[in-house]
């Protein structure tokens, strides 16, 4: 059984900024007392208007998709477990630690601002632009670009975080990953961190999500103290990452399926082929309608098109027992009904709709790959041995050579790779 554990927030040792260590000794030798005092800067770097390849793991909804999500904030999970708190928004506010970054999210609406890249000089902005002061830190180069958007204030005033809301829109994970596959040899990351949105999507509508740095603008957010002068026009943030999605309307989402359709007996012109057939064959296909069996067009591996059974997985209707794995592909799956002369191809579409999810994931694809390229090395080599045993099983003497030769040489070959 996988467990999930949720904490508050992961403090870093020491946030990203400019420090100086003193330290001091004070020797006493006799009468005489001496002290010793050192002095050394240091500077903290830590992500401030970009991220790392990686940093981001994943974005729900995923980019692109189309989905029931009016009821799902958008998030982003960080593969850096204490990157929310390694800066922080400003101001006095309450409770666990806030949170440096948020999610924003625009409806089609609103409109989306754009993104654009400036240099990083001149992030403070100017009428009728607002953004808030910002010092700048070691290493970084006022010509480096950094990628902004420009929100009118009073959408940003409506659709922002609260300040007291950033201490609750993050949160840490840790995850058992005893099972979870990756692409590469090191294990995967059992610690990660989460960012919230706090506006769920609009049904029926394309939404779009930027994770975005509100260093700085803590006190000018709303229960903040501060108010953005009114002189301002539009407030200037800058965005980690960006992604967009569809929001299906209420209509259009299970449940507004459901509640569509209609209440008598589910109807659908066969094809005429099965309909002039014999009254057994009739008989059959009335009996396949009845256990929620549909026809569908088929178009066959060799060109030739078909008319085949599929019958979904969620009907109140109990089925056989299904066929037993393993499976090579989905033609193995393809099960003939002489009664009505047709395919069932049920069973098949399940099996490529699970060999599809499982290849959209890539960190299972590559591990798949990796096992199988092993067992087949494996299943080689093993054939190779038998080979060399069964010439050689012979001759006892050359036998023994060859094996003792093979003792000394694998194991180079081994660390060759």
């Amino acid at each position: 059984m996988s467990t999930i554990t949720f904490g508050d927030h992961v403090t870093p040792p020491l946030g990203a900024g400019d420090y100086t260590v003193t330290v001091t000794q004070t020797l006493t030798i006799g009468t005489p007392t001496e002290g010793y005092r050192a002095v050394q800067d240091l500077t903290v770097l830590g992500p401030r208007y970009a991220l790392a390849p990686g940093t981001v793991g994943t974005l729900f909804p995923p980019t692109g998709s189309q989905g029931d999500f009016a009821n799902v904030l958008p998030h982003v999970v960080l593969s850096e477990p204490s990157l929310p708190w390694q800066r922080s928004p400003g101001g006095s506010i309450p409770g666990p630690p806030p949170s440096w970054l948020a999610v924003l999210v625009f409806d089609a609406a609103d409109p989306p601002p754009r993104p654009f890249a400036i240099p990083q000089a001149q992030l403070a902005g100017g009428a009728p632009v607002f953004a808030p002061p910002r010092v700048a830190e070691q290493g970084e180069n006022p010509a480096d670009p950094v990628t902004v958007i420009d929100v009118p204030l009073p959408l940003f005033m409506a659709i922002a975080p609260a300040a007291a809301d950033l201490p609750w829109l993050a949160h840490v994970r840790h995850a058992d990953v005893t099972a979870k596959a990756t692409d590469g040899d090191s294990p995967a990351a059992s610690d990660y961190a989460v960012v919230l949105a706090n506006r769920l999507p609009a049904p029926g509508t394309v939404s779009t999500a930027h994770l975005v740095s509100l260093e700085g603008l803590g006190p000018y957010l709303a229960g903040g103290g501060t108010a953005i002068p009114a002189q301002f026009a539009a407030v200037r943030v800058p965005t980690l990452a960006s992604w967009s999605f569809g929001t299906e309307s209420d209509e259009e989402t299970f449940a507004g399926a459901l509640q569509a359709v209609d209440a008598g007996p589910l109807q659908r012109r066969f094809v005429t082929t099965a309909a002039a057939g014999s009254e057994g064959a009739r008989s059959a296909v009335q009996s396949a309608f009845g256990m929620g069996y549909l026809p569908f067009d088929h178009a066959l591996r060799d060109g030739a098109a078909t008319v085949s059974w599929y019958r979904g997985p969620l009907l109140p209707i109990a089925g056989g027992a299904p066929p037993a794995p393993p499976f090579a592909d989905a033609d193995q799956l393809l099960r003939y009904d002489p009664t009505s002369g047709m395919l069932d191809v049920s069973y098949s579409a399940a099996w490529t709709l699970g060999r599809l999810l499982a290849l959209h994931d890539n960190a299972f694809a590559t591990a798949l790959y990796r096992w199988k390229l092993t067992q087949t090395h494996a299943a080689v080599a093993a054939l190779e041995q038998q080979v060399l045993d069964d010439l050689l099983a012979g001759d006892s003497a050359i036998n023994q050579v060859t094996r003792a030769v093979r003792a000394l040489v694998t194991p180079a070959l081994d660390s060759l790779g």
